[in-house]
C-alpha cells in the first residue's frame, strides 16, 4: 500500500509539472458500460493528470446471462453500488490530435446486497461493505469537432474488506461530454 502510495504521488508531481498538450478538453461526464455500468466524471488537474470519478453498479437483474457474464447466473442479483476514485496519467498516441493511452490507480468503497447461491459471498441476507484499490489502463480518443470523447479500459481492483477478493473482468467503454 505504501508503494502504491508513493507511485500515485510520484505520478502527480510528474504530471503538474507537464508543459505537453496530451488532451484538449478540461472536464467531461458521461456514462460508462461493461460488467460494471454507470456514470463517469473525468477532471484534468494538470495537461497530463487527470481524476476520474465513477458510481457504478453490477447489478444486472433479469438480463443476467451465463454467456456475457458467468459469475452472474449464480444467485439472485444482488444491488450494490460502487464508488471510485482514480488517478490517471495520459500520454499521446504518435501525433494524433485527441488520441491518447493511460495508466493510473485508486480506490474505490462500495455496498451490496446479501447474495444467496453465489461463489464468492456466502448465503446472507446482510449486506456486504467493499473497499479496496484498482488499477486503470487503457485509450481515449478526443474528437475535435465535437464536445466527445470515448475511452476504452481495463480496471482490475481486489477487495479487502468483508469480501476479499478480485475483479479482474472490469472492461469497459465510456462516453463523455467534453466541456
Amino acid at each position: 500500500m505504501k508503494n502504491l502510495l508513493i507511485v500515485l504521488m510520484s505520478i502527480l508531481l510528474i504530471g503538474c509539472g507537464d508543459s505537453l498538450n496530451a488532451q484538449n478538453y478540461n472536464t467531461s461526464v458521461g456514462g460508462r458500460i461493461g460488467p460494471s455500468y454507470g456514470f463517469t466524471l473525468k477532471h484534468f488537474m494538470s495537461q497530463r493528470l487527470a481524476v476520474e470519478g465513477l458510481i457504478t453498479s453490477r447489478y444486472l437483474g433479469p438480463y443476467r446471462t451465463g454467456f456475457f457474464w458467468p459469475a452472474y447466473r449464480f444467485g439472485n442479483g444482488a444491488l450494490g453500488v460502487n464508488f471510485s476514485v482514480l488517478v490517471e496519467y495520459h500520454f499521446p498516441i504518435a501525433r494524433i490530435e485527441g488520441f491518447n493511452w493511460f495508466i493510473g490507480g485508486g480506490a474505490h468503497v462500495g455496498i451490496w446486497a446479501g447474495e444467496t447461491g453465489h461463489p464468492w459471498f456466502p448465503n446472507s441476507d446482510r449486506a456486504y461493505f467493499l473497499t479496496g484499490v484498482d488499477l486503470v489502463g487503457g485509450v481515449e480518443y478526443t474528437f475535435s469537432k465535437i464536445p466527445l470523447t470515448l475511452q476504452a479500459d481495463i480496471k482490475p481492483s481486489v477487495h479487502f474488506i468483508e469480501y476479499l477478493g478480485v475483479w479482474y473482468d472490469e472492461i469497459a467503454v465510456s462516453a463523455r461530454y467534453t466541456f
